[in-house]
């Protein structure tokens, strides 16, 4: 049966306060859909840890190529400075996207844009910017990753390595996002012995400021 390659891309970790933003883009054979799905791949977050965990470790078996891109908290706190997050992930789309040796007969995102086409344009626009010359079709959508099974071997790989890195980093088994009371505990905690937030804290995030801010109004009432 002659391979049919497809690609899909996918993130972790994008709206966390702590913690870096992974990215992942994953060439699996078309044939291969059916098996993916029977396995149990579907979208990163509809999975428990040990099920993504035994998914990770298929995937990589099973899939054509893979790569992964991480971007930690302080390079976001600095890029964020001159661009947008949904900018700052199509500059690494594309990046990932530059080191791929096999040739897809399209390529899936799960879009951050509201505007799926504006998303496909960042998209090409960051691949011209770095010379990468492409003839395959590039797809935007909302709910990819539970609508193309390549999409969501991306999101697997994203997730796992993200939680594999912030546990490691914080020590702890928490999620990094602002709705994780763990999390929030967290900061407070680390801000109240150091006077400060641990490196991998995301800078630009509001959450910083309220926190910083609820502490202080606690201490001077």
């Amino acid at each position: 049966m002659t391979k049919q390659l497809v690609a899909g891309f996918d993130e972790a970790g994008r709206g966390c306060v702590l913690g870096p933003l992974v990215l992942a883009v994953c060439v699996i054979d078309k044939n291969k859909e059916k098996m993916f799905k029977d396995a149990g791949v579907k979208d990163s977050k509809l999975l428990s840890s040990k099920q993504r965990e035994e998914l990770f470790e298929l995937i990589k078996k099973e899939a054509e190529e893979y790569k992964i891109v991480v971007v930690p908290a302080e390079e976001l706190n600095i890029l964020m400075d001159r661009f947008s997050l949904n900018e700052i992930e199509a500059q690494k789309a594309a990046f990932a996207i530059s080191k791929l040796k096999s040739t897809p007969l399209y390529l899936v995102f799960d879009s951050p844009d509201t505007t799926t086409t504006k998303f496909t344009k960042r998209i090409k626009d960051n691949l011209k910017a770095i010379n990468h010359e492409y003839n395959y079709k590039i797809i935007s959508e909302h709910k990819a990753d539970l609508n193309h099974p390549s999409v969501s071997c991306a999101s697997i790989l994203a997730k796992v390595t993200r939680d594999e890195m912030l546990k490691k980093l914080v020590g702890l088994d928490i999620s990094g996002y602002s709705s994780d009371p763990k999390t929030i505990d967290f900061l407070k905690d680390y801000f109240k012995k150091h006077k400060s937030f641990p490196e991998y804290t995301r800078m630009k995030w509001k959450t910083v400021d309220n926190i910083v801010n609820e502490l202080y109004q606690k201490k001077l009432l």
